[in-house]
């Protein structure tokens, strides 16, 4: 089996909500996603879906992922897609970093061989079964009475597990974090997310305003670097978890011997696909480090991907996801969805990702190489 075509399709996904808030006032009001397609020369083809949130949230850019794919793409042309990690390290032999470039060619190619194996993909991956993967959902508001209402908004439409975006005022985002904790009891599983908002002294503040409990939350990527988190474990002794300072292993290995891995949050655009994704997931597995397999954008199809490689991650150190199709108002892809209630579950026996994609909402492709 050879690729004898790749073809690319980006689109905007807008947020049913209209915007989405990170620490710093960045504001978006949707996703930039990329779509491709590989084809084999029997005609069985691969999917994959991969995406960008803007600059202010990672160095990845939708004009960058299109200039860089265009570029990439025709590499893969008469390649074997039965070894997915062969054709990653061609992929890497022709362009030296751009992860978030190779990451939706990844995905597709994975797709294709759990697709020519007659296998889905979390079973192509090593999982043991379609095993679910719980939902989360941010929570926003910039004042407590804001965020409590939002809360109750995800507990009403089906989440369990909450993240709380903060990063800004310390004394605020802890009395944000507090409302929402005794609005919604201590069942509920709570992380606080700063997307590196924090200063250092800022998130000593911030979890001095907890209290000794700390208000039984996670405490998720407070500040920019690996070593001022490190600093902060002085002041917080529950959990923490990394998210944008995870771009490779040896970042992991580092985040680890700080002792501030107590979980991490893989984003499969960052690292450049499933290749790369599930080499991390497998040390932080050896590591007993609890993951999170995730991105940065897309619909069902990128919530697909989750899911399966989700799946495959062992179940007690398996921890949530998102559900990126409830956020936006466009969906590119024929299939059953992979939201199931309050978690993400890959459907059990079709092969691959078990999608197919519908051009017509596409459009036009930027890309669309042949041998």
């Amino acid at each position: 089996m050879k690729i004898t075509r790749v073809t690319a399709w980006s689109i905007k996904l807008p947020y049913v909500e209209g915007v989405y808030r990170m620490s710093g006032d960045r504001i978006t009001t949707g996703m930039d996603a990329v779509v491709v397609r590989v084809t084999a020369d029997d005609g069985s083809v691969g999917i994959g879906e991969s995406g960008t949130v803007g600059v202010t949230f990672d160095a990845q850019n939708l004009p960058g992922q299109v200039a860089g794919l265009t570029a990439l793409a025709p590499v893969l042309l008469g390649l074997d897609p039965s070894g997915p990690q062969s054709v990653y390290r061609r992929m890497s032999a022709a362009m030296t970093g751009h992860p978030y470039v190779k990451a939706p060619l990844d995905i597709a190619v994975w797709d294709l061989a759990a697709r020519a194996d007659g296998l889905p993909l979390w079973q192509r991956l090593g999982g043991d079964a379609a095993e679910p993967t719980p939902l989360y959902r941010p929570v926003q508001g910039h004042t407590p009475d804001d965020a409590v209402a939002s809360a109750h908004h995800r507990l009403e439409q089906g989440y369990q597990r909450l993240q709380v975006k903060v990063g800004d005022d310390p004394i605020l985002d802890a009395q944000r974090v507090l409302a929402v904790r005794a609005a919604v009891g201590s069942e509920i599983v709570m992380f606080a997310d700063a997307n590196c908002g924090f200063s250092l002294s800022s998130a000593r503040r911030f979890v001095r305003e907890l209290g000794s409990d700390g208000a039984g939350i996670f405490l998720e990527q407070p500040c920019a670097t690996l070593t001022d988190c490190a600093l902060l474990r002085s002041s917080w002794s529950g959990p923490m978890v990394m998210d944008e300072t995870i771009v490779s292993v040896p970042a992991l290995i580092e985040a680890h011997r700080l002792g501030v891995a107590d979980g991490i949050t893989v984003k499969l655009t960052r690292v450049g696909g499933i290749t790369p994704a599930g080499t991390i997931r497998d040390l932080a597995v050896e590591l007993g480090v609890r993951v999170t397999v995730e991105d940065a954008s897309g619909c069902d199809l990128a919530d697909t991907t989750f899911a399966h490689l989700n799946a495959s991650t062992p179940g007690h150190l398996r921890v949530h996801t998102v559900d990126f199709a409830s956020w936006v108002t466009i969906n590119h892809v024929d299939g059953p969805s992979p939201r199931d209630g309050s978690v993400l579950r890959p459907q059990a026996d079709a092969p691959g990702l078990g999608l197919t994609l519908r051009e017509d909402v596409l459009g036009e492709p930027f890309v669309d190489v042949s041998a």
